[in-house]
């Protein structure tokens, strides 16, 4: 692709001057990104594939080397040869402008040696002051996965996608160089759990996310840059409640809150309404006062406009239809209608219908039970493929939340296959 701007023109010509990743770069993303190995042989023998080191070892899965201190995870087996891989970025700083360099590390483990690190640059992210942005990587080539980068081609200027998006959401080398107003807007330490690139260019063209940077509020931060609607939605009762030193116990539950305080009339400006003193209780008491509102509506209405969505939500959402999965016990499916959305909403006391969550192109809805019993509800990002929220009955967290998590995590896959369909 040839620069077309200004602003593409300077990033093609940054683009030849960058020098190679650094060697303590190196080492920290094999010691911070990898997975490490040891080979366990039937009678117990062994051996750490980080150092070499034998000693026998009959404990768990996982071990810790008593020569390296390499945390392993044990794999019972006569094989003498691992490989594993991973993406992990830098961030520098080149004419002015933030770059995220990102980089995929293989290593190969042999039984017995020292493992052998290849690491390669896939892509990078440029942000100037201004927040504009611009990608350079490698051609990307067809392929079944996501990743499929032709790696004999040149860094040039590539027009940014969802992959580009996913890949750098990457672990970040923790001593990074940030251009000035990066440092002035906030960034110092970790990312929070998102995106580097998008919680740079937000703390650059946004001044409200700045302001929750500075204020320290990392867990508000996150929800609303994964959540950019919601942030225009509720940042006038956001300023009530950071100048009344107000504590949100949850933000995702607050910002529905505030939403339906708007659905109800009330004045998001007062401190009264926005800053309640038991969130959960005042939460639950506008939802009830939405469902009494949605009754008094005619039952005939209700289904007609139901149906008018369900056309819309078939073709945003037919193609992760009959998706499920289960453990065992708990059985996680997708909810296949508008009606869906609306029954699984008012038997867990939630607004999964009521905020027509099912209208979103950007997450999915998934119900999980046992024996047919309703026990949470999923929201999965479809950019992202992050979990957004799992919610029990009047939005609390049940016993199951933790393994409906895990079991959501470890079929992730089958929706992206769904996606690429």
């Amino acid at each position: 692709m040839k620069p077309k701007t200004r602003f593409q023109y300077k990033v093609a010509a940054a683009n030849e001057r960058l020098q190679p990743i650094k060697d303590k770069a190196v080492e920290w993303a094999f010691h911070h990104t990898l997975n490490h190995y040891a080979f366990r042989s039937p009678k117990g023998l062994t051996t750490c594939l980080d150092c070499g080191h034998k000693w026998y070892e009959k404990g768990d899965k996982k071990c810790i080397c008593p020569k390296c201190g390499a945390k392993l995870e044990i794999n019972d087996t006569l094989c003498r040869k691992a490989v594993d891989k991973s993406y992990c970025s830098v961030l520098e700083t080149q004419d002015g402008m933030q770059i995220q360099r990102v980089f995929l590390l293989t290593a190969v483990y042999r039984k017995g040696g020292k493992p052998e690190i290849h690491i390669r640059e896939t892509l990078r992210y440029w942000l100037d002051e201004n927040g504009q942005s611009a990608v350079t990587a490698l051609r990307r080539t067809l392929g079944f996965y996501r990743d499929s980068f032709s790696l004999c081609s040149d860094i040039e200027l590539r027009n940014d996608s969802d992959v580009f998006q996913y890949i750098a959401d990457c672990e970040v080398y923790p001593r990074y160089t940030a251009i000035p107003k990066l440092q002035r807007n906030g960034l110092k330490g970790g990312f929070c759990g998102i995106a580097p690139q998008r919680l740079m260019k937000a703390l650059l063209s946004d001044n409200r996310i700045e302001t929750m940077m500075k204020a320290g509020q990392k867990a508000h931060l996150k929800y609303f840059i994964y959540n950019s609607q919601r942030l225009d939605e509720c940042w006038a009762a956001y300023r009530i409640v950071m100048r009344n030193n107000y504590h949100i116990a949850d933000i995702g539950v607050w910002a529905d809150y505030i939403n339906m305080l708007v659905q109800c009339g009330k004045d998001i400006h007062n401190a009264h309404y926005v800053c309640p003193t038991d969130l959960m209780a005042a939460h639950d008491d506008y939802q009830e006062k939405i469902r009494i509102l949605r009754e008094r509506e005619k039952l005939e209405e209700n289904r007609r406009k139901a149906l008018e969505h369900e056309q819309e939500f078939r073709k945003m959402k037919g193609r992760f239809f009959g998706l499920e999965f289960t453990d065992g016990t708990i059985v996680v499916s997708v909810l296949d209608s508008v009606l869906a959305h609306y029954q699984e909403g008012d038997a867990l006391h939630h607004c999964v219908g009521l905020e027509s969550y099912f209208l979103n192109p950007k997450c999915l809805i998934l119900s999980a039970r046992i024996n047919g019993r309703r026990i949470e509800t999923v929201e999965l990002s479809l950019t992202s493929f992050k979990i957004l929220q799992s919610r029990g009955l009047q939005n609390k967290s049940t016993e199951y939340h933790d393994r409906i998590i895990a079991l959501v995590r470890k079929n992730v896959k089958h929706v992206r296959k769904r996606m690429a369909a």
